[in-house]
């Protein structure tokens, strides 16, 4: 009786592409991305709670919720006084401090790997800061 070496030749490619196939599913990067919308904390100050105006000098935390990557956030500030700055996320949270200079509108951009998510046009209005808050006016 022979032995048939065909068939263990076709069984050992088919097992080595399917390793190979393993491998590449392995080591492709995971998509990072940004799960919610961005939100601006604002609580500790004066004058500009839900009035979705924001005040000149006054500071700032813009939060992008992330899905647990570590990939570096990119936020980028359009408007009156652009600006740009890469935010490692820290508990799925990337917070960029943003201290709008002059009144103004402004978009603020998030983006994590190919995932983006924006402020939509935020208006900055004088204000001044007291030491301890700044209030809008």
């Amino acid at each position: 009786m022979g032995v048939c070496t065909r068939g263990r030749a076709v069984s050992a490619a088919v097992a080595f592409v399917s390793i190979a196939a393993v491998g590449a599913v392995l080591a492709a990067p995971a998509n990072a991305a940004l799960t919610e919308d961005l939100q601006i904390d604002n609580s500790a100050l004066l004058g500009s709670v839900g009035e979705n105006r924001y005040g000149a000098g006054c500071g700032y935390g813009v939060i992008a919720t992330t899905d647990g990557s570590a990939d570096p956030v990119q936020f980028t500030v359009t408007g009156t006084v652009a600006g740009s700055k890469s935010v490692t996320p820290n508990d799925n949270k990337a917070v960029y401090s943003w201290i709008p200079l002059l009144p103004g509108k402004y978009t603020i951009t998030a983006k994590q790997g190919n995932s983006t998510k924006t402020t939509g046009e935020l208006t900055v209005v004088q204000a001044f800061y007291t030491g301890s808050s700044c209030v809008i006016l």
